[in-house]
């Protein structure tokens, strides 16, 4: 968010960067809909204000497809060594996978557990990596055999 000259100012005008990512089931129809029903609320209820929303890059969400062969070999191999069903689910962070699917390859993400993904404090569990390591290693020999 930028406006103003100094902290204890007023600005004049303020300009807000918004990134709103999607699921599967939205495109860039249906948030910019959402988005200008939010902004045409205000514009109608908070006196002068105005704005003028302009649409960034937009990137189609991605949910793995729980049929095909890749995602059912990887879920027996997770499955026996976590000792239960991974859980499957979409995410609301962008990856190639998106790209991948939609040029037909078929492909999932799986990975480690951790947190602070691209931030200055990122960490793995390392007992977790060890498991991914046994997972990828069963997938690939059984999925390329």
């Amino acid at each position: 968010m930028r406006g103003g000259e100094e902290p204890s100012t007023y600005p004049a005008h303020c300009r807000i960067t918004l990134e709103r990512r999607s699921v599967p089931g939205e495109n860039s129809d249906t948030i910019e809909l959402e988005l200008t029903a939010i902004l045409d609320h205000l514009a109608a209820t908070v006196p002068d204000f105005h704005y003028r929303l302009t649409h960034g890059l937009h990137r189609e969400p991605f949910e793995a497809d729980p049929h095909t062969p890749i995602v059912r070999t990887l879920t027996r191999h997770a499955e026996k060594a976590l000792g239960r069903p991974p859980v499957a689910r979409a995410e609301p962070f962008w990856t190639d996978c998106a790209l991948l699917d939609r040029a037909g390859i078929p492909c999932l993400l799986f990975g480690v557990d951790g947190a602070g993904a691209h931030a200055a404090t990122e960490y793995v569990d390392l007992a977790s990596l060890d498991t991914l390591t046994d997972v990828l290693t069963g997938t690939i020999a059984d999925f390329c055999s």
